[in-house]
């Protein structure tokens, strides 16, 4: 069974498909960090590269954001739930999560195990999306990022069929007898007595979400 967290379940995907790598192995996964009862945190993953050796340490992170045209930088890419934003997360992973091993408690916590971890990778997957206007994107963005569009659901204008929230990372994997296309003025009223925005795939198949006219206020 999938878990309720779509991140939990990226976590979950990226272990299978490391299970059947021939040159990555998988050496453990959610290590924690705990020194005199004390949680200092976890590490995603440790993953040896046969080929030279060398253990990583792996930072996982699966995320939608959309971008807010105007707007200051730290609050222009929100996520679905507006708490959530972009460069915060950016912020975190870099200076915080990737930097652990770093740190030497840390590091002797892990020598006590055999685990010397001699290089840190940060695997991000997602998608952002953007407005016919534009939002300007942090620096570590990657530019061949996964894009869709989103809108305000008044200017809906075209049918589309609702992405249930477990498949917003592949969307285009749903068989048809779950996507039940339906009209604009339907998915408006929907999503208007929402709080937060829904992913939709349009009959054209391009994904795009559409955002109740309260968010991210609200």
């Amino acid at each position: 069974p999938r878990p309720r967290r779509l991140g939990q379940h990226f976590e979950n995907l990226v272990a299978a498909v490391l299970q059947h790598s021939q040159r990555y192995r998988l050496v453990a996964r959610n290590v924690p960090l705990r020194l005199n009862g004390k949680t200092l945190g976890e590490l995603d993953m440790l993953v040896e590269d046969r080929d030279t050796g060398e253990l990583m340490h792996w930072e996982l992170a699966l995320k939608f954001y959309l971008g807010l045209p105007g707007g200051p930088e730290e609050r222009a890419w929100p996520g679905p739930n507006p708490r959530d934003q972009l460069v915060t997360k950016i912020r975190h992973l870099h200076d915080r999560q990737l930097t652990r091993c770093d740190d030497p408690v840390v590091a002797a916590l892990l020598a006590e195990q055999g685990w010397r971890v001699g290089r840190k990778v940060l695997l991000t997957r997602g998608r952002l999306f953007h407005t016919e206007s534009g939002t300007a994107l942090p620096e570590e963005t990657n530019p061949s990022h996964q894009q869709g569009t989103w809108l305000y659901a008044r200017t809906l204008e075209t049918a589309g069929a609702v992405i249930p929230h477990d498949h917003w990372h592949c969307p285009r994997t749903l068989s048809d007898n779950r996507t039940d296309f339906v009209a604009a003025e339907v998915l408006r009223d929907y999503v208007q007595t929402l709080s937060s925005p829904v992913m939709i795939r349009t009959e054209s198949g391009s994904i795009t979400f559409a955002a109740p006219d309260s968010w991210p206020d609200h």
